[in-house]
């Protein structure tokens, strides 16, 4: 179970993420971020409605195709099927369990548990310890692993289809090729991309000036049919000048309150980058 550290007692505060219904995360001992759970919940009580619907849907959709496709690679299609269960029934009892655990906290929650002075996550003084130029490693991103086990499957029932109609018409694998082209193209788009992307991240992570920033907000932005989670932040330089950012967070582990670091170009504060917004890490392991 994924935890962080509530910003304001220090206590491990549980992250209820599954499917982003679940909301943002609450400290049920001195009360940090209730009320912004709470209302994020509220807010996807349509989508947990609708949900159910468009697991039918779909689960009629794969029925469907199986029933048309011929081949001895066609009982994959019904391999999905197995998991439409699970993407129905979950989500909706992890809501009801978030707003479950929201109400039992209003009960018990003690504002006096939060500390004048927070103390700085253990991490975070790891972080602060190590030399420069800092080591710097990729940060595997979980989210690639539905794109990439769907490619496997589509992948899977391809291959089983074509070889079974081989021996009577060798030239089926020529139809492989536009799926395997579709898929090096994802992966260029899934990798290549963003590594390029992190060029201008590279430095400021290696040899930058290290900050602890306050997060000021944290809101999710809706960009089509998609949504990604954004952040403000704030902090202060070595010179005591006072700095506001925006990042992009990968992670979907910063809230509210809470305190991450960042590295900036001490010449120019402005350019300023944060390890969740960044598929790239600084490596604390000793070599």
């Amino acid at each position: 179970m994924a935890t962080i550290v509530c910003p304001h007692c220090g206590a491990p505060v549980r992250l209820r993420q599954f499917f982003n219904i679940g909301g943002k995360p609450f400290c049920a001992r001195c009360g940090w971020n209730l009320g912004r759970a709470l209302a994020t919940v509220e807010a996807k009580s349509s989508l947990v409605t609708l949900l159910p619907f468009g697991v039918v849907t779909l689960g009629a959709f794969i029925i469907f195709v199986g029933g048309r496709c011929k081949g001895p690679g066609n009982a994959l299609l019904y391999v999905p099927l197995l998991l439409l269960p699970l993407i129905t029934v979950v989500p909706v009892i992890n809501r009801y369990a978030t707003k479950k655990a929201i109400a039992a906290a209003k009960l018990t929650v003690n504002p006096d548990f939060a500390l004048a002075q927070p103390l700085l996550d253990p991490a975070l003084q790891l972080l602060q310890s190590q030399p420069r130029p800092r080591r710097i490693s990729l940060r595997f991103q979980s989210a690639l692993l539905v794109p990439l086990a769907a490619l496997a499957a589509v992948g899977a029932i391809a291959f089983a289809s074509m070889h079974g109609a081989s021996a009577a018409s060798p030239r089926n694998h020529g139809n492989l090729v536009p799926f395997i082209a579709f898929m090096g193209v994802f992966l260029a788009v899934a990798f290549v991309i963003p590594m390029v992307r992190e060029k201008r991240n590279l430095p400021l992570l290696r040899d930058g000036e290290l900050a602890f920033a306050r997060v000021v907000s944290q809101t999710t932005v809706r960009q089509g049919k998609a949504s990604y989670s954004s952040i403000d932040y704030e902090f202060q330089t070595n010179d005591g000048v006072r700095i506001r950012g925006t990042a992009r967070d990968l992670t979907n582990s910063v809230f509210g309150d809470m305190t991450i670091p960042v590295f900036y170009d001490p010449t120019n504060p402005d350019r300023s980058t944060t390890p969740c917004a960044s598929y790239l890490k600084v490596s604390t392991n000793p070599i």
